[in-house]
Order: C-alpha cells, then sequence, then structure tokens
C-alpha cells in the first residue's frame, strides 16, 4: 500500500479523536496574561472528565501547597492558567489518543513525551522562556506520530520495524518510506488544528532545530536529546540522537547548571507520569 504523500495527510486528521472543546479553547488562551479565570474555569467545567483529572494531576504537581486542590477554579489561582492548561493538555492527551495495536504503542509515545515536557520546562526556567509553552511543545512534538499511524498503519509499522532492524533513526526509516518524516507530519497536523505558531515551530524543528532556527525548537530539541540521554519514559532500543551545538549556542545553555535539575526533572516525570496513570 502507498502511504499518503504530505499534503494528502491533513485529510486523515479528521480519523483522529477530536480534542474536546475546553481543551481547543485554553489552547488558544496559553500565554495570554489577560485570561479570565472564570472564563477559563467553566470551559473546563464542562466536561467532568476532564476535571477529575485535572484535580488529581494538579495535587500532584502542587509542590509547596499546604491544602489540596478541590475545584477548576482554585486549580488556575492556585497553579497559574498556564500551568493549568498544560495539565489540561497532557490529561486530554494521553486518554484520547492512548492506542496499542498493529504494532504501535501510543502509552510509550506519550510517556516520551511526557519526558521531553518535563525536561523542556526546566530547560525554559533556564534559559528565560516561557516554562508552560515550552512544556506544550514538548508533549506535542511527536503528534505526528499518530496522525502517519492513523493515515497508514501498516506503512507506519513498517518504518518501526526497519528502524529497529536496521538501527537507524525513526526519521529517517520514516523518510525511507513515506517520503517525509513525522516532523513534517505534526506540523501539518498542528497547522491544520490551528495551533499557535511557536507550537507549530517546536513540532518542525525537534529534530533539526538548525534548519527552522526557531527559538522554542532550539528548546524541544535540547530537551528530546536530553530526554533520552535521562532515558525517560523507558523507550525499548533507547538512543540519544545527536545534539545541536547552535541549538545550544543560541540558547545560552550553561550545561553545568542545567546537570543540577536531572534529579528534580527526573522527580517532576514521575510524579506526572503517576499522576496521569501513564
Amino acid at each position: 500500500m502507498t502511504p499518503p504523500s504530505l499534503d494528502e495527510l491533513p485529510s486523515h486528521a479528521k480519523a483522529l479523536p477530536s480534542l474536546p472543546e475546553a481543551v481547543n479553547y485554553l489552547m488558544r488562551s496559553l500565554g495570554d496574561d489577560g485570561a479570565d479565570v472564570d472564563t477559563l474555569a467553566h470551559h473546563i467545567n464542562s466536561d467532568p472528565a476532564i476535571v477529575a483529572r485535572l484535580l488529581a494531576a494538579a495535587n500532584s504537581v502542587a509542590c509547596g501547597v499546604s491544602t489540596r486542590i478541590y475545584s477548576a477554579k482554585q486549580a488556575f489561582i492556585v497553579l497559574g492558567a498556564d500551568r493549568v492548561v498544560s495539565i489540561v493538555l497532557a490529561s486530554a492527551l494521553a486518554y484520547r489518543y492512548d492506542t496499542l495495536r498493529s504494532g504501535f504503542d501510543a502509552r510509550l509515545l506519550w510517556r516520551h513525551s511526557l519526558g521531553v515536557a518535563s525536561c523542556a520546562r526546566v530547560v525554559a526556567e533556564q534559559t528565560g522562556i516561557n516554562p508552560e509553552l515550552a512544556f506544550t511543545g514538548g508533549l506535542l512534538h511527536d503528534i505526528g506520530q499518530i496522525l502517519m499511524h492513523v493515515a497508514s498503519p501498516l506503512n507506519y509499522v513498517q518504518a518501526l520495524e526497519l528502524s529497529h532492524a536496521s538501527d537507524i533513526p525513526l526519521i529517517a526509516a520514516e523518510r525511507s518510506i513515506f517520503g517525509y518524516d513525522h516532523a513534517a507530519a505534526g506540523r501539518a497536523l498542528a497547522l491544520t488544528w490551528k495551533l499557535p505558531g511557536d507550537i507549530v515551530e517546536a513540532i518542525a524543528a525537534h529534530h533539526e532545530p538548525d534548519e527552522v532556527g526557531s527559538e522554542i525548537g532550539n528548546l524541544i530539541h535540547v530537551s528530546e536529546v536530553l530526554s533520552h540521554a535521562l532515558d525517560l519514559g523507558e523507550q525499548p532500543n533507547n538512543r540519544v540522537p545527536e545534539l545541536s551545538d547552535l541549538a545550544c549556542a543560541e540558547l545560552g545553555l550553561a550545561w553545568p547548571k542545567l546537570a543540577g535539575h536531572f534529579a528534580e526533572i527526573e522527580a517532576r516525570y514521575d510524579g506526572f507520569r503517576i499522576a496521569l496513570g501513564i
């Protein structure tokens, strides 16, 4: 079977479970300092399942808070709007796209994505970039894999098997079979979903940041490498991608200082993974 071209790929997005309207609204509010807490909480409260997962995750990550978080509005007040958006997005993605069929395990993908997101938030804190924007970019960076698998399951499993059997990076195997990789596929999906431009750049640049020249792309690339180096997500046949020196230089990263946060990154990842049940 011939896989769809990159131009044809977005037409397959309709086969994916749609994100709840509450999540779409919150995504549009990411980074909006003027977002009204009552309105944001109202949108979350329209979906009881999202409320339940938000409260479970919020209480898990609300370090240093002496009282329990018992409502969506309180979560916004205690954690801040951007962080709540990240939690809601993480829980919605993990539950709506949790598939294990035809040789493709989405749960492993989300564990890896959560690892990259955990790294991204800490790297962002060290480089002056919006930490929650970075977290969201890390969470969505591999979304193209989901779309490629939905569009052509047999071809995508073939790419996974080729990567493993030939010991080559997944993007090389994808390009061999599809003619494009999951970064390009993810960019196409992000544009179809009308996600913020920074998120589109984060997805597009995470493997080859030097080709895109984006600050958030550089950050997600570095976080991807760091997540693999720390083996977050416990990926089978884990390989550490090549790190772009240019991306590190443009971010002004101080690696000795960042190394002091490795234990914190691992603890954040573990807490979030347990809270989300992935």
